[in-house]
């Protein structure tokens, strides 16, 4: 069971699924990042503060919950369990060396990666209506439980009495187990039991990307062939692999390949937005970003 930490922090309103310690990575001199997104028929770039976007307002608050515990997700596990050891981790590996993560870092950044592959508001909507869709069958499994005790002015199934007085349960039966998900230790073992490492751009080459679906896999977490990577700056990129062989044949490419390849991966699975560290990118981002609602 994942650990939600007691918090005495203001109601928080923008739900970040791209952390802003993250995104300060790709900061300029004015504190902005830039933003690539396709606002209608062309790709713009824009400058903005990491606070302003990578949000949804009230992504995993819970209906029907007094304030002070609506945003319980966010303000007792988002933030404090998984953003802030992650932050920490973050400064470690932007040293290029993994090996100097501790066992609880180590377990914070696998926690983090995790985080980034299913807080999403698409992935948040597509667990809700699962895990909604579960307790729908469940309350019709045993009927003959619920006209046991049914009244005689109560709905005729357990599932339209829930609808009728607590659709809550239904609506937050998803955004509850998040936690869980994201701390699922069988999954984080694998990961943390990976081959890991850090490659490293230089000036001469063009900066990495990120984008608001920022991690990158290939097969299986299970799979020998497993690769994970994920841009941790506009000159640092992660890897981790079941596989060192697979590491050292991306230590034998020259970086600007690395580079290119990672920064297609980057915008081809971008849902909305693609962020930089300057706006030189735009036709590269132009020809490969897809057609999706604009978002912060």
């Amino acid at each position: 069971m994942a650990v939600i930490k007691k918090n005495p922090m203001s109601e928080p309103d923008k739900h970040h699924y791209l952390p802003v310690f993250y995104l300060k990575q790709w900061i300029g001199k004015d504190g902005k990042v830039a933003r690539y997104h396709r606002p209608y028929q062309a790709v713009v770039a824009e400058p903005i503060a990491p606070k302003n976007t990578g949000y949804e307002r009230g992504l995993y608050r819970l209906d029907d919950h007094e304030p002070h515990l609506s945003n319980v997700i966010e303000k007792s596990f988002m933030a404090p369990v998984v953003d802030d050891p992650a932050a920490k981790a973050l400064c470690v590996l932007l040293q290029s060396n993994p090996a100097k993560l501790t066992p609880e870092l180590r377990v914070a950044w696998t926690r983090f990666i995790m985080s980034l592959h299913v807080r999403t508001p698409d992935k948040v909507e597509q667990i809700t209506q699962q895990a909604a869709q579960h307790l729908r069958r469940s309350f019709l499994s045993v009927p003959e439980e619920y006209e046991a005790v049914r009244a005689e002015t109560d709905p005729p199934t357990l599932l339209e009495w829930v609808e009728q007085n607590t659709p809550a349960l239904l609506s937050n039966a998803g955004k509850k187990i998040l936690p869980d998900i994201i701390a699922h230790k069988e999954i984080g073992d694998e990961i943390i039991n990976m081959h890991w490492m850090i490659a490293r751009t230089t000036e001469n080459f063009p900066d990495v990307l990120t984008c608001d679906h920022p991690v990158i896999m290939s097969h299986g977490i299970s799979d020998n062939k497993c690769l994970i990577a994920l841009p941790l700056s506009p000159r640092f990129i992660f890897f981790a692999t079941r596989n060192q062989a697979t590491l050292d044949r991306i230590e034998a490419h020259e970086i600007i390949k690395i580079t290119k390849i990672v920064n297609e991966n980057i915008v081809n699975q971008a849902r909305q937005s693609v962020y930089g560290a300057n706006s030189l990118h735009l036709r590269f981002v132009e020809n490969r970003l897809g057609y999706f609602n604009p978002g912060p």
